[in-house]
């Protein structure tokens, strides 16, 4: 969940029955994520405290305290679109087949647009990341080759300017809290908050930094997190989560 830590500061689609007042379909067996809080004790890091709202078991949109920051739209049951009203930026999903080859966040504020082109490979997935305006992206920012492995992402190797750097995460065998949404699996290839591993992670290293941070939880009788407690290379707290499920 590293990302969801720090990123929630950043048409013939349909958005399939979104009403705030549905009901998400889950049980004990499969719970899907109510709230989350987000405490950084770096003062200079926000603090969230973030509401989900799902249709069955799609999430449709997020909201900080009572605002909404993240809006999820579907093409019958592919998620084709994530809208940030906060910012007024947006991503669009496309897919080949039912596997996801491009997606590309739009800033129409600044005439500018990130394009993400995904291509596959036995356990791995390749982002290729390009910058430009609104219309065309043609900079080369970096490539990245994702290597999964029982459901998570291992690895990550990114390549930038010629110089290249490998992350390598290690995860326990517990649920993630998310990992009975729909598009469950898209989220991993997607680069978004909601990374789509399987299992939570318990630390992370680079080949040039060693470890750069450890997770710990605690877990509920269905092996679902309720606590996170993230710590830097000095064992120092850095942020701390809490999740209510449905």
């Amino acid at each position: 969940m590293k990302k969801i830590l720090c990123l929630f500061a950043f048409s013939t689609l349909f958005l399939g029955s979104c009403s705030s007042n549905d009901s998400p379909s889950s049980s004990s067996s499969d719970p899907l994520v109510k709230t989350m809080i987000i405490d950084n004790v770096n003062p200079a890091d926000d603090d969230f405290n973030l509401l989900f709202t799902y249709s069955g078991n799609k999430l449709v949109n997020v909201k900080d305290s009572g605002v909404l920051i993240e809006q999820y739209v579907y093409t019958g049951d592919k998620l084709t679109r994530v809208n940030h009203p906060e910012d007024n930026t947006y991503i669009v999903i496309e897919y080949t087949g039912n596997e996801v080859t491009k997606f590309t966040e739009y800033d129409p504020d600044f005439d500018s647009a990130t394009k993400t082109l995904v291509t596959y490979s036995g356990n791995t997935f390749t982002r290729t990341v390009y910058e430009g305006d609104l219309t065309t992206q043609t900079t080369l920012i970096f490539t990245e080759v994702c290597t999964v492995q029982n459901g998570n992402v291992t690895q990550y190797t990114r390549t930038s300017f010629g110089t290249s750097n490998t992350e390598t995460v290690n995860y326990d065998t517990k649920n993630n809290p998310f990992k009975n949404i729909s598009n469950y699996a898209v989220f991993q290839v997607l680069d978004l908050d909601i990374e789509g591993n399987m299992n939570n992670e318990t630390s992370s290293s680079t080949n040039s930094s060693g470890i750069i941070y450890t997770v710990s939880m605690i877990y509920n009788a269905d092996d679902y997190p309720v606590t996170e407690v993230t710590r830097n290379v000095s064992n120092v707290i850095q942020e701390s989560v809490s999740y209510t499920y449905y």
